[in-house]
């Protein structure tokens, strides 16, 4: 008998035990989550996981800072659309806590959308063109339209809530005579070291000015982007050393055979 109780507290602690690992696995129970497939989960009142998405439904995925609301930009390829025919009106789908479920369908297809005031509200700017064309704030919780407003002629003049995490950045940026000035002998100072960089040097010789990033390449051409600025790159052509290995594998006595002047791009992901 005493051994019998022994094994249920035994097998309780067990059961504790992996809850407690598989909580902690999972995150909080009280927050929305996402899996490594990108499938979008929420939480119930009672702390279970709901899921919400299946894999690819979501072309864009976002949690607000509140951690249980989570915008869904529905793929294109989900509404049926013809591809080619005018741009689809993409759905923005939004996921609260319990399994709620908000759908927003704008008129024009999404150009940018983000959530405001920890996820309470969420703001799309939409439009036919590549410029967007109106701005609309919604409540999260009910997708019902609070503002809105056609596109300004300066988007400094939009409305806080409208503005894109992009702009936002642009905006912080330091202006002024003497940062321009310090800006500029930095560029100067940067040329001068890619110019140094001639044909005949070696692979290894790249790692004090570059690094590698994202996107296709081979051993005998790769793109590489500056340390300081990733948006800073040149194109390089070399020749393999031939060491009795993979011959597919980079080396770093690699010769370089030519590099392109530096230009300037956005950055790329694998």
């Amino acid at each position: 008998m005493k051994q019998r109780r022994h094994n249920r507290i035994l097998m309780a602690a067990l059961l504790t035990s992996a809850s407690i690992c598989s909580a902690q696995a999972n995150g909080p129970s009280d927050q929305a989550t996402l899996d490594d497939k990108g499938r979008v989960y929420v939480a119930s009142r009672d702390g279970k996981r709901i899921r919400m998405t299946d894999t690819g439904h979501c072309s864009e995925t976002r949690v607000a800072n509140d951690r249980q609301t989570v915008g869904c930009l529905v793929a294109v390829k989900e509404q049926g659309r013809n591809p080619n025919g005018p741009p689809p009106s993409v759905q923005l789908e939004i996921y609260l806590k319990d399994g709620g479920k908000k759908t927003i369908e704008p008129e024009a297809p999404i150009y940018e959308w983000h959530f405001w005031q920890d996820g309470q509200q969420v703001a799309i700017s939409s439009g036919l063109s590549r410029r967007p064309q109106r701005y609309a704030l919604y409540e999260s919780a009910t997708a019902r339209l609070r503002d809105e407003l056609p596109a300004p002629a300066e988007e400094s003049m939009l409305p806080q809530w409208a503005k894109g995490p992009a702009q936002i950045s642009d905006e912080s940026v330091s202006m002024g005579p003497d940062v321009t000035e310090e800006r500029t002998r930095w560029i100067a100072k940067t040329l001068r070291r890619i110019g140094q960089i001639e044909p005949g040097m070696q692979r290894k010789d790249l790692a004090a000015i570059f690094t590698t990033e994202g996107g296709m390449y081979t051993r005998l051409q790769r793109t590489y982007v500056h340390v300081e600025c990733p948006f800073i790159k040149v194109d390089v052509r070399f020749k393999a050393v031939d060491y009795g290995g993979d011959p597919h594998e980079e080396q770093p006595a690699d010769i370089i055979q030519s590099i392109s002047p530096p230009y300037l791009a956005w950055s790329v992901a694998d």
